[in-house]
């Protein structure tokens, strides 16, 4: 038996089965970036390199990577700019626009109500404090901050997804 477990790590390419591992956790990784705040669409784009130098000759046409890298600034940028665009649909500021991208940072400390909770108490304080906005019209930009903020996550999801797809066709 104990010859058997030998022969079948003898016979194992190492490099293959950590670069697989290493594309499997950047894909994880990249989808949790669709949730929390930091790009993972370009994680998920180191996953799908570990994954071609895993899987080897004949890599994918330079096409292959201009697309996935075009997605990954693409899904990075929808994020900012659904956020703002949210916000401003509801009559918010730029104030409100960043105090949302604060509120969502330290809204990630206090996973997972802390992601929605966040960009909206980050757009309502930033509306009262700074652009001396009623308690009404900053709600209200705030619930838009969150908005966009929901619809840049289901963006990212999306193209994350379809990074993925296409890096296994």
């Amino acid at each position: 038996m104990f010859q058997d477990i030998t022969n079948w790590f003898i016979g194992q390419d190492y490099a293959a089965i950590s670069l697989y591992t290493a594309a499997l956790l950047c894909y994880i990784a990249g989808f949790l970036g669709a949730v929390l705040p930091y790009p993972g669409c370009f994680v998920a784009l180191g996953g799908s390199v570990c994954y071609a130098m895993a899987a080897g000759a004949p890599y994918p046409s330079w096409w292959f990577w201009l697309i996935l890298v075009l997605l990954a600034i693409f899904g990075t940028l929808a994020d900012n700019i659904t956020t703002a665009m949210g916000a401003r649909k509801f009559g918010g500021s730029k104030q409100a626009f960043w105090g949302s991208m604060i509120g969502l940072f330290v809204g990630a400390f206090f996973f997972p109500f802390g992601l929605i909770i966040g960009p909206f108490l980050g757009a309502f304080i930033a509306e009262v404090i700074l652009v001396r906005k009623n308690a009404k019209e900053s709600a209200k930009s705030g619930f838009g901050a969150t908005v966009g903020l929901l619809a840049g996550v289901l963006v990212k999801v999306v193209i994350t997804a379809l990074m993925l797809v296409l890096t296994l066709a």
